[in-house]
């Protein structure tokens, strides 16, 4: 891709025509910042070698090059970094530093141009990429009086991506879609080219004035330098090599001369935050590339260019990895013949146009999908076909927003069935190839060029298809932490116990131990406990919490400083947790408090927050099943949040993965003890398991002493000395579930949810600020509202619920009618079950408890409305 060599002969001739310039043309190449000393690794620049020429050029003008590499040409590859023999880069070890001066944007071109017109029409300019071509264009033209002169001459003379590819090559790809896109990028190139013809033939003539260059000579140079095939190459040139930042177009020379190879680190996909990790634009503009890992002696210095497939390197960059863990491939969706499952998909918005267009989706060789995507609703809703009574129930709910996406996509078992119609897709996918994998291996070893790329592209797709397609019915186990403590959990109690002696609580009544079935560990009083006495006291210090979050790497405590500083209690106990937890380890003084708890294992045993769709099948009909979705939604997008802060992966490592930030971030849920306005972990403390209490018992409350110094509990009840000690946690049986695993038999706080929010096709919606003042006015502070109902506060909470949904359809007085109409609809949400098995699970037992009281709760709501509705 590199622009052909200025021929002798045209050399010779503008180097007559312009000598008589010296003046002016020594002052163009002269660098705007003090040049520096060449480093050791940067001989003298040599007009036969282009890459110590660069090299040169880019210190004078103010860059850092790491004394440890040069530029190379390799087999294969190209032109690439290279590390000196007897030299070694270490991971993050700064590579470069190019100065904002050579950097190339649309925005500094345009402050290359004095008049107005040629500002605007480059500002006019479509995109990015054909911005800086027609500049590149230029300094082309501009030959040895260009300042990028030195960097235009190491770049490639073709790039092989779509652009430049024949109808054939595009053929032999055998995909619809990149063929097409191929078509369209030259068609809109060619376009392009005759709209800024006109501009490029302007900068040019500016900018061969300002250089003061002779004419003749320049209109000799300018003729290859500003044609059609000029302007495509240099297009391929910045799509290639420009990264984006900040919303723009970065051409950054040094910058794009990395070769490609993936690190293979087992990341998860963060929209290549991985990649803004190693490359830093300073405060003033300059880009800093760091080494993305270790390199040895002679090596080829390679970067991991992000989270992106095949199909993106071929199209921009003119390339076909040999090994890609983020590569993937397009399936063709099911055709949908079942006209009910088509009405589902077209209510819920998932096709649409007269097509019943949905994009394909593009799966690794894992198959997976993910669940948040339109792709998996695709295929979720295409299998409800085989499911007459999922498919009914779905029906029934697909109006509803608030159930729609569980009954009709998050259905139980409909992983499973995706993952079937995925694998089922791939075979189909690999037919529609002309061709099989072993005749593609033997035939790419006879090509070369764009057809060679074209079969190594399409043999790339046909190899994640099968397989894809050989895990039909294979529905993999939630990935597992290998346990990296093999103590049993009797030593572990042991350890536990001794590590809370060394800690000297001023008070202390509890011993851990081992409390068996679903209770797993538990405390006992060490002696007799009196109602209403302090019974364990706890010093802050020895206390996980914001206060006291400090740990042995500086990168993480720069996290946590950080945290404090923006009142994220959450993140910074969190990331506190999570380093001791998974990078100290051993070595932590929390170790035998962390090793204690419940593992990732344990937690996918019991906890919701790992449930299947198909577990979560017992509680169809129940807004706690959409609260359990939302939260496991929550703890996803939170990690790919977070995943984004490169200061989080730099501190972290391997350790930052989504098994680790879901096991932290269910303790913290379900551990975490309140007082003065922040979250705790208390070793001992949390171990006390729940339970109601007797009659004048109190709920639990942990408060600091008048000293601020120690957290103090008081005994809820009287306890034998040997006798399990509980607390009472005064929560309903909903939130127990929900964030503990559990729900209490026996419960007084225990109250059963009724959901309702406002639609934007509710009549309250036609007007919203009335609807927001009437909102106010009835004392709701959200269009959602919730509603948790007891035999005591029946007739208050139907009173509420009657105002919402009145609110809500915007009528002008209270009318029972819509909470008789919403409450016949809830509970026709519950399906017809049959009686739990009698060696049915303790989650199976919760889950059906759950959904009887809020069946019966409803009932008394309902005959209270419609006992309403006839006095009205």
């Amino acid at each position: 891709m590199m622009a052909p060599s200025t021929p002798l002969l045209l050399t010779l001739l503008l180097s007559v025509l312009v000598c008589v310039n010296a003046d002016w043309l020594s002052s163009l190449l002269s660098s705007p910042k003090k040049a520096q000393a060449p480093p050791s690794n940067i001989p003298p620049p040599s007009n036969s070698n282009p890459n110590l020429t660069f090299l040169k050029w880019f210190t004078n003008n103010g860059g850092y090059v790491n004394p440890a590499i040069t530029l190379s040409v390799f087999e294969m590859y190209g032109r690439g970094l290279k590390v000196l023999d007897g030299s070694l880069v270490s991971h993050l070890e700064v590579l470069f530093s190019a100065p904002s001066n050579i950097i190339l944007t649309k925005s500094k071109i345009m402050d290359l141009y004095d008049d107005s017109t040629t500002k605007r029409g480059i500002d006019e300019v479509v995109n990015d990429d054909y911005a800086i071509a027609l500049e590149l264009c230029v300094q082309c033209a501009l030959g040895p009086h260009s300042k990028w002169d030195a960097y235009l001459n190491v770049l490639p003379h073709h790039v092989s991506n779509l652009e430049t590819f024949t109808a054939h090559e595009l053929a032999l790809l055998d995909s619809a879609s990149l063929e097409k896109l191929g078509n369209q990028m030259q068609e809109r190139t060619t376009r392009q080219y005759a709209a800024v013809s006109g501009l490029l033939k302007n900068m040019a003539e500016v900018s061969g004035q300002k250089a003061k260059i002779p004419k003749m000579g320049f209109e000799m140079t300018a003729t290859r330098c500003l044609s059609f095939e000029s302007f495509r190459h240099y297009t391929s040139i910045v799509a290639s090599r420009a990264m984006v930042i900040s919303g723009e177009k970065h051409l950054t020379p040094l910058a794009d001369m990395p070769n490609y190879e993936p690190k293979n680190d087992g990341r998860v996909m963060a929209n290549g935050q991985d990649f803004m990790k190693y490359h830093v634009l300073g405060d003033d503009g300059s880009m800093t590339v760091k080494s993305d890992r270790d390199f040895g002696s002679g090596q080829q210095v390679f970067e991991d260019y992000g989270d992106n497939p095949n199909s993106l390197y071929l199209e921009a960059h003119g390339f076909v990895p040999f090994s890609n863990p983020f590569d993937c491939a397009e399936l063709p969706n099911p055709v949908i013949t079942d006209e009910k499952v088509l009405n589902v998909m077209k209510k819920l918005k998932i096709v649409e146009g007269e097509q019943n267009y949905c994009p394909p989706v593009c799966v690794k060789a894992d198959g997976e999908v993910e669940t948040n995507t339109r792709s998996y609703a695709y295929y979720a809703v295409a299998a409800l076909g085989k499911f007459p009574t999922k498919l009914k129930y779905c029906e029934v709910n697909m109006d509803d927003p608030a159930y729609a996406g569980s009954a009709c996509i998050r259905w139980g078992g409909s992983g499973k069935a995706v993952n079937e119609l995925i694998s089922v897709a791939a075979n189909e996918g690999i037919k529609n190839f002309g061709s099989s994998i072993d005749e593609d291996e033997k035939r790419v070893k006879t090509l070369e060029g764009n057809e060679a790329l074209a079969v190594r592209y399409r043999l790339s797709k046909k190899r994640i298809l099968s397989e894809v397609a050989s895990s039909v019915g294979v529905v993999e186990e939630k990935a597992k932490v290998v346990s990296d403590d093999p103590t049993s959990l009797a030593e572990k109690v042991a350890n536990f116990n001794a590590f809370i002696e060394s800690l000297n609580f001023p008070t202390n009544y509890l011993t851990a131990y081992l409390a068996g079935a679903e209770q797993r560990v538990g405390t006992k009083a060490s002696r007799k406990i009196v109602a209403g006495e302090p019974y364990i006291t706890v010093p802050n210090v020895a206390v996980m919490s914001s206060d006291t979050a400090a740990t042995d790497s500086s990168l993480v405590n720069e996290l946590i400083a950080r945290g404090k500083s923006m009142n994220d209690d959450f993140h910074t106990l969190l990331f506190f947790t999570m380093h001791e937890r998974f990078v100290s380890k051993s070595k932590s003084k929390w170790w035998p408090y962390l090793t204690l708890l419940p593992t990732l294992q344990d937690y996918q045993e019991y906890h919701p927050n790992f449930f299947s769709d198909e577990k979560l099948e017992g509680l169809l009909g129940s807004p706690v099943r959409e609260l359990i979705l939302k939260n496991q939604g929550k703890i996803k997008r939170n990690f790919q949040g977070v995943s984004g802060d490169v200061a989080v992966l730099e501190a972290f490592g391997k350790a930052w993965t989504v098994e680790n930030y879901s096991w932290a971030m269910t303790v913290l849920d379900s551990r975490s003890i309140w007082w003065s306005g922040m979250r705790h972990l208390v070793p001992l403390l949390d171990l006390i398991n729940c339970q109601e209490g007797p009659a004048g018992s109190t709920v639990h409350a942990t408060n600091l002493d008048s000293g601020g110094k120690n957290a103090v509990t008081l005994a809820p009840w009287s306890f034998k000395e040997g006798e399990q000690v509980f607390e009472n946690y005064g929560q309903p049986n909903h939130i127990y579930f929900l964030f503990h695993g559990f729900v209490l038999q026996s419960n007084a706080h225990d109250c059963s949810l009724i959901m309702a929010s406002v639609g934007p096709n509710d009549g309250g919606a036609r007007d919203m600020d009335e609807l927001k003042r009437r909102m106010e006015e009835g004392g709701f502070n959200s269009y959602s509202a919730e509603f948790c109902v007891n035999e005591k506060n029946v007739k208050e909470e139907t009173e509420n619920l009657m105002n919402f949904l009145s609110i809500k359809d915007g009528l002008t007085k209270v009318d029972a009618s819509v909470g008789v109409e919403h409450v016949e609809a809830q509970l026709k949400k519950y399906p017809e079950v049959e009686p739990l098995a009698d060696d049915a699970g303790f989650d199976e037992k919760c889950m059906r408890s759950l959904v009887e009281g809020e069946k019966k709760m409803l009932g008394l709501v309902l005959a209270e409305l419609q006992g309403r509705k006839d006095e009205l």
